[in-house]
């Protein structure tokens, strides 16, 4: 008696995507933990392998070529063989340059005659000193001199002491009145003196000044200059306003 045939099992099929699972976690896994171990493992290898300096080639110093001395030219410049002179000479400097390798400047000839000073104060300075006053003055430079003012009855009279210095050969007294007026002002009233010899108290009287108003008295010398010999008129003192009488 036979016995009866197995049916074989169905074989069963392979399922080829069973390994994705396991590859995609080590990869996250690689990817999560890798920054985190960098730096120790950089760390490690820095403290444990040792430095090794590789040696730097210095080069050997090259030496400079020294230029061929040139000469000077002749800074004067007179006539037309000077002139020929300076440019051959200004042509054996190019040829010299030329062969030692260095610049050749262009130098135009230059007067010998001409020095430059250098930025310097030359001499010294000047010492002023008062000029002493032959009449007992204050001696003041420039000259002050305030006549005194005595009021009148329409008038009014100066007083001074001379200036006893050659160059001066007169006075001029003008009565400014300071009361204005609409349109041009009066012209002042004038009264010129002579000078004296020595040191005298000198007085003028000016007339025809208006009564109760306020004038100013310009008090000026003629003065002649010893230098050019022109005369002009120096005001040297002016008196407060005075109220004539």
């Amino acid at each position: 008696r036979r016995a009866p045939a197995r049916r074989r099992a169905p074989a069963r099929r392979r399922d080829h995507t069973r390994w994705l699972v396991p590859l995609l976690a080590a990869t996250v896994g690689a990817v999560v933990l890798a920054p985190q171990l960098t730096p120790v493992l950089v760390d490690l290898t820095a403290t444990n392998a040792p430095v090794v300096q590789e040696p730097v080639a210095v080069p050997a110093p090259v030496a400079a070529p020294v230029p061929a001395e040139v000469p000077v030219l002749a800074q004067g410049v007179d006539t037309l063989a000077d002139v020929a002179a300076a440019r051959a000479e200004t042509r054996s400097r190019a040829e010299v340059a030329a062969g030692g390798g260095g610049l050749v400047v262009p130098q135009p000839p230059r007067p010998g005659r001409i020095s430059i000073m250098p930025n310097a104060s030359v001499g010294r300075a000047p010492v002023y000193e008062l000029e002493p006053d032959g009449c007992g003055g204050a001696g003041t430079t420039p000259r002050r001199i305030v006549p005194g003012v005595v009021p009148g009855p329409g008038s009014a009279t100066l007083d001074w002491m001379s200036d006893n210095r050659p160059e001066v050969v007169g006075y001029r007294v003008q009565a400014v009145s300071q009361r204005l007026v609409g349109g041009q002002q009066p012209p002042p009233v004038v009264r010129a003196v002579d000078q004296v010899e020595g040191c005298q108290p000198m007085t003028v009287t000016i007339d025809g000044l208006a009564p109760g108003e306020p004038y100013v008295f310009w008090f000026e010398e003629q003065v002649t200059s010893a230098s050019t010999g022109v005369t002009r008129m120096v005001q040297v003192g002016t008196t407060a306003a005075v109220v004539i009488g």
